[in-house]
């Protein structure tokens, strides 16, 4: 039993820094307490106002990737990322494809649809694009 023990304290304090690695730091942590307004494209009409606490029971890694440089995660339109800010361009650099991509659940309408699939109130609450893009 002692042993058993042990070795579960060994494995949960190996588990500590892993855990510790992923939690946002203090800069990151700041940049998530209000609404932030998706505004890359230059399109003043129709902005996506996007809340990060609707999304606080969703792992950061689920839409964000990690920086090379560090542990921390980097925003959608950083050089190198979702930089393309023309709608046709249908790469993975497109900023409008990481949000509109039906086919995966990494963009804003996939996860929606996957949400949505079994669930008729959110099915009717994500319907069209008067939701994300509310008219001023």
């Amino acid at each position: 039993m002692k042993r058993l023990m042990l070795c579960a304290l060994v494995i949960a304090g190996l588990c500590i820094p892993v855990m510790a690695a992923d939690a946002p730091t203090p800069e990151q942590k700041a940049l998530t307490e209000k609404p932030m307004t998706m505004d890359k494209t230059g399109q003043a009409k129709r902005q996506v106002i996007f809340n990060h606490s609707s999304h606080a029971q969703t792992d950061c890694a689920v839409c964000h990737h990690k920086a090379v440089e560090g542990n921390i995660y980097v925003g959608c339109a950083v050089p190198g990322c979702h930089d393309n800010f023309d709608k046709k361009d249908k790469s993975e650099h497109s900023y409008y494809q990481m949000a509109h991509n039906k086919k995966s659940e990494k963009s804003c309408m996939g996860c929606h649809q996957k949400a949505a699939a079994d669930n008729p109130a959110l099915k009717e609450m994500f319907k069209g694009c008067n939701p994300c893009h509310p008219k001023k």
